[in-house]
């Protein structure tokens, strides 16, 4: 059995207050695993909820341009 990395709580008004703010200055989203201690995946489901873009993470979204016949 593999030992559990996060000790998950309930979301609260604070978590989601510096996870406005600090997606607002820009920090990464490794940052805010540290800081919110919670593994990414809950982070960018509950930005994603909130309506908040987490930069960087909009890298590998972007679409190619088609290239030419």
């Amino acid at each position: 059995m593999s030992a559990r990395l996060y000790n998950i709580q309930r979301r609260s008004e604070e978590d989601d207050a510096l996870l406005r703010s600090m997606c607002a200055s820009g920090k990464s989203l490794t940052l805010l695993t540290v800081k919110l201690k919670r593994p990414m995946a809950h982070i960018k489901a509950r930005a994603t909820d909130l309506g908040i873009n987490i930069p960087g993470t909009e890298i590998a979204k972007r679409r190619r341009k088609p290239e030419p016949a």
